[in-house]
């Protein structure tokens, strides 16, 4: 149903057809409690054989498209997703079995549930309990109002990040100087995140003092490269990206050395020299890069958003989507005019926009067509 209607439809179609289910089920316990007991077997039988169609048919493909191929299982969706389907099978395989003991003789004796009424209580009420997941999900993917987000990264940023590692390379040289142990070891932490971003394997509390610490809030100097890498770059400025790529691996490498030396004097000599190289990334190479890159913006996803969510760019414009999460995400339009495929985390996906109009578009694994949940707008003017 989810293909053929879209998640939207699908999921609205669903919670109508679950409050049915449900206040049937309840009408269902009425009968037996009034011993109407062969209207209580038609209507339990009714709701479960139901429930069975929409769990093979909306949830399990919703389940698998959100969790297993979008590899999620963080946030308040995909977390209620896990409980609601867990309890879900385990209440439907009861309620079936429930059914089948009810309404034929093909269970032996001894496997005939003997407290029946006990477990049909029991199951109603968990089912009610599922009922309030279901609701959970559909209201958090749906219906919550999604922040406004603005440009989180832009090529200006960029250049700005250049400037901010030469600020920290020279704070590291000042307090490696003073052999200040704290300070030394703040700065190496700060400009190894700073070059690392967030979603990078060094990324973290480097100097073990209780807080992360990144001046540039987490889109690292390397990430800025692949975005900018990722676009249509002449021979020269690519190569020269390779050469800032290796320019910033060792001033990496020369903070980390500061975290884990002994004493500063041992590496008083590695800091000069990656400060002389800080000086040279941001004036000789990323100065260049930005020049040399195309009319460019940057998407990021982060949060299960597209951050701007909504973006308007002149026509020309290379737009470059980078991905943030851990989790797995697509840049999918609406009209199928261009889809990135599977994007890892960390992954980058561009295009450049030659044809005036509106182009909304959306995650495969978390969003759907109509800006549902994760989708976005691209207008080019």
């Amino acid at each position: 149903m989810q293909a053929l209607l879209g998640a939207r439809l699908a999921a609205d179609i669903n919670v109508v057809a679950q409050i049915i289910m449900l206040v049937g089920l309840w009408i269902g316990f009425y009968f037996a409690r009034t011993g109407q007991i062969p209207r209580h077997a038609a209507m339990q039988t009714t709701m479960v054989i139901a429930n069975l169609f929409f769990i093979l048919f909306v949830m399990v493909p919703s389940f698998y498209q959100y969790i297993i191929l979008g590899g999620t299982t963080g946030g308040v969706v995909a977390q209620l997703m896990l409980v609601h389907g867990l309890l879900g099978l385990v209440v439907q395989a009861v309620g079936l079995f429930l059914v089948v003991q009810m309404r034929t003789q093909l269970l032996p004796k001894r496997f005939r549930i003997r407290n029946f009424r006990l477990a049909m209580q029991w199951t109603l009420g968990l089912w009610t309990l599922i009922f309030v997941l279901g609701i959970g999900i559909y209201y958090y993917r749906y219906l919550v109002a999604r922040p406004v987000t603005g440009v989180t990264a832009s090529l200006e940023r960029f250049r700005d990040a250049g400037g901010i590692l030469l600020k920290e390379m020279t704070e590291l040289r000042a307090a490696v100087k003073e052999r200040s142990v704290p300070a030394a070891r703040r700065a190496a932490e700060r400009t190894v995140n700073l070059i690392e971003g967030k979603r990078g394997p060094r990324y973290g509390d480097l100097d073990k003092n209780g807080t992360v610490e990144d001046p540039a809030e987490g889109f690292g100097l390397l990430t800025y490269l692949r975005a900018v890498t990722s676009a249509a770059l002449e021979p020269q400025a690519a190569a020269l990206a390779k050469d800032v790529v290796g320019w910033l691996t060792t001033i990496r490498e020369d903070a980390g050395a500061v975290l884990a030396a002994p004493d500063l004097g041992s590496a008083e000599t590695r800091v000069e020299k990656a400060v002389t190289l800080a000086e040279r990334v941001s004036r000789d190479g990323i100065s260049a890069l930005v020049a040399a890159a195309p009319p460019m913006v940057i998407v990021v996803m982060d949060d299960y958003l597209f951050k701007p969510e909504r973006l308007t760019v002149p026509r020309g414009t290379t737009v470059v989507w980078i991905n943030q999460e851990n989790e797995s995400h697509t840049v999918t339009a609406d009209d199928k005019k261009f889809d990135s495929g599977d994007m890892a985390p960390g992954g980058a996906f561009a295009i450049t926009i030659k044809e005036g109009g509106t182009v909304p578009y959306y995650c495969d694994y978390h969003g759907g067509r109509g800006g549902v949940d994760m989708a976005g707008v691209l207008v080019v003017e």
